[in-house]
């Protein structure tokens, strides 16, 4: 069992240069880094840390709506989040290509080793305060997880609960593009957006739409086969996007039920429906729609035999 309180990651290259973040972003994000190593050491040398761990874990996907389930649930009296809402405990390290066009890189300043009691000490502080309630994390990046990952997760968490939150993969890729593209170059208006876009060349948007990280996002035969292989049925709950833009209050009422919490303690159904987190609302272009229906057409099929319901309209956006 290793020593040492962090392991930290590999630093990828400035992706591009004309498309690299401000200074001033970049110096943030180093300072970032500094400061949660710092804090992963301080915490993993404490001895009265209680051995508290999370009983639910929110595992994604990214830009279906996990920032709004954080926000509703912290409402809950009963629920205990952290302050932090990605904590990234689970992820494990792997090669990450950055992508040229939006900035995006993927990468983590830490990776926690799951071995190291000091990393355990780090995560179960972050529970602290959780008392009685019922306490969970939510981390979309958990989507990507191996099968192997997977396993761990649950060798270390036998009764945890898991939430998925599924969208259409086509529409999900274009948005964590967009994202990308306003978080990592800069923040821009709709309309700046939308005329950058057309600037660049089709290829090189068709080659960040699909870039393997961002297609890994939205592979849902991947994630669910790899947590349904360790984690019963009864232990699962599954979150249309398309549900909870359509009645986000059911939506929230079966989470409740999942997490056996009072419902009564549930934001007002007035509250839920207010988007969080949006990326800007610039159309995607046909030679991107027509890639993404491509390779997104026979997970959307496998979606549908899994769950026996119709996604058609998901390949007519």
């Amino acid at each position: 069992m290793r020593s040492h309180p962090t392991t930290l990651s590999p630093r990828g290259s400035n992706p591009v240069r004309a498309h690299a973040a401000p200074l001033r972003d970049r110096l943030r994000t180093r300072l970032y880094a500094l400061r949660f190593s710092a804090e992963v050491w301080a915490a993993g040398r404490r001895k009265d840390v209680a051995p508290r761990y999370p009983d639910f874990l929110g595992i994604g996907t990214p830009r279906s709506a996990t920032t709004w389930l954080h926000l509703r649930l912290a409402a809950h009296p009963g629920v205990f989040l952290p302050a932090r809402k990605e904590l990234h405990f689970f992820n494990e390290p792997r090669p990450h290509t950055p992508c040229r066009f939006s900035g995006a890189t993927w990468t983590r300043p830490l990776y926690f080793d799951l071995e190291n009691p000091a990393h355990w000490r780090w995560y179960a502080a972050q529970f602290a305060g959780a008392g009685e309630r019922r306490c969970g994390e939510i981390t979309p990046d958990y989507a990507t997880l191996s099968r192997e990952r997977v396993g761990e997760v649950l060798r270390h968490l036998p009764e945890v609960k898991v939430i998925l939150n599924i969208r259409n993969p086509i529409a999900r890729a274009w948005s964590g593009l967009r994202y990308s593209w306003r978080r990592h170059i800069g923040r821009y208006t709709d309309r700046q957006l939308g005329e950058r876009l057309r600037e660049e060349l089709t290829d090189a948007l068709i080659a960040a739409a699909l870039h393997p990280e961002r297609l890994l996002r939205g592979d849902y035969p991947r994630t669910i086969g790899n947590w349904e292989a360790h984690v019963p049925p009864e232990r699962l709950l599954y979150l249309f996007y398309d549900d909870i833009a359509r009645d986000p209050g059911a939506e929230l009422r079966r989470v409740a039920d999942f997490l056996e919490l009072d419902p009564a303690g549930l934001p007002p159904s007035a509250a839920d429906t207010s988007p969080v987190n949006d990326a800007p609302a610039t159309d995607m272009p046909d030679a991107v729609k027509e890639r993404l229906v491509a390779y997104y057409a026979p997970h959307i099929r496998w979606l549908e035999a899994h769950f026996g319901r119709d996604l058609s309209a998901w390949l007519e956006l």
